[in-house]
């Protein structure tokens, strides 16, 4: 029991912790009078980020939080930069995306991702696009609206080569709004080259955890479970369990979530006899960036032999050691599901595992 009630703490203060981190990198921020400020801003996700600029000036710690209407634009020195645009007769943080004869930004809210396209002579208009099923002659109809090819072939008419390209985009993308603005730029202006502000980020990153511990089986809950239907019950108690698992990274989607999975191997008695099962974990994992001690969270499926799966959660922290490895200390839990997948209902199994964790 004090192992459980330790476990659950420490995943309400991983969490606490996760949520209450900042992350502030070099860059600056341009006020509304044009003076330009040297410091840190808060890199937080492109909601929040669309909307306030948390900023520290060098060598303070005063935070101060800017809206659209105090700063023109804000900056960080490695990657994402924001302007101050008005939308709809409301002004927001814009992502500057590509500079050039045309400029893209894009804007990301409850709702989803939002596009813009400037160009001097015909301002600022959003890309608009929408799907979904509507009721046509009592007939179901698949739709999806065509107004942002035609608006950007209206941008782009003093090159018509483009019209065959954009006709071929069903949704507008980032990655292939900057590419069509780029080559577009390229073939209209020989004078100077684009900018794109966007951090070039690989594509997908993997990095590994050897990881070893114990856990604890409470028994009683198993019976249900049938891990060895043919084999008898497991009983309450203490069990090693070692392994290696992957973390499958998309730094273009989000720069600090995880895809976390792998395999697990372990051992237990049963009738007097040890056993073995292999426990696949599969699990959204969130891990904080920056720092020497970094909290972590995942939650998801264990997968077992022979095919029945848990509702998992995994709290802990990684401990820096050098740049690329880290001591990492991991507590788990492991409950049934309560009628639908992914909702926990009983604990019947708790533990802590630590390794290392290794960012290649």
């Amino acid at each position: 029991m004090k192992f459980e009630v330790l476990l659950f703490t420490g995943l309400f203060f991983t969490t606490v912790l996760i949520n209450a981190q900042t992350d502030f990198r070099p860059g600056y921020v341009v006020k509304a009078n044009g003076d330009t400020l040297i410091g840190e801003i808060d890199y937080r996700g492109d909601i929040l980020m669309g909307k306030v600029c948390r900023f520290k000036l060098n060598n303070t710690d005063k935070e101060v939080i800017y809206s659209p209407d105090d700063i023109n634009e804000f900056k960080f020195n490695e990657n994402k930069y924001y302007v101050s645009k008005e939308i709809k007769g409301q002004k927001v943080f814009l992502e500057f995306l590509i500079k050039g004869k045309i400029n893209i930004y894009s804007h990301r809210d409850q709702r989803g991702d939002h596009f813009f396209i400037e160009k001097a002579g015909l301002g600022l208009s959003e890309l608009p696009y929408e799907e979904g099923i509507t009721y046509k002659e009592n007939t179901l109809i698949e739709y999806k609206s065509t107004t942002h090819i035609g608006l950007l072939n209206i941008y782009m008419q003093d090159a018509p080569e483009f019209q065959s390209r954009i006709a071929k985009m069903n949704k507008p993308k980032q990655r292939w709004l900057i590419e069509l603005a780029e080559d577009y730029h390229n073939r209209v202006c020989k004078d100077e080259a684009c900018i794109i502000f966007e951090k070039k980020l690989p594509f997908l990153k993997v990095n590994l955890e050897f990881v070893a511990g114990v856990n604890y089986n409470k028994g009683g809950g198993l019976d249900d479970f049938y891990y060895y239907i043919q084999e008898g019950d497991i009983k309450s108690q203490k069990y090693f369990q070692a392994g290696v698992l992957a973390n499958f990274w998309l730094p273009r989607a989000n720069e600090k979530i995880y895809l976390r999975t792998g395999i697990l191997y372990s051992t237990f008695k049963s009738n007097n006899t040890s056993k073995t099962y292999y426990k696949i974990p599969i699990q959204i994992e969130y891990i904080y960036p920056k720092g020497i001690v970094r909290p972590k969270l995942a939650y998801g499926i264990n997968i077992y032999k022979p095919f029945n799966y848990t509702v998992s959660i995994m709290s802990g922290i990684n401990i820096k050691i050098t740049k690329s490895v880290f001591l990492e200390i991991n507590g788990n839990s492991d409950f049934t599901f309560y009628k639908v997948p992914l909702i926990p209902d009983k604990m019947y199994a708790y533990g802590i595992v630590t390794g290392l964790y290794i960012t290649l």
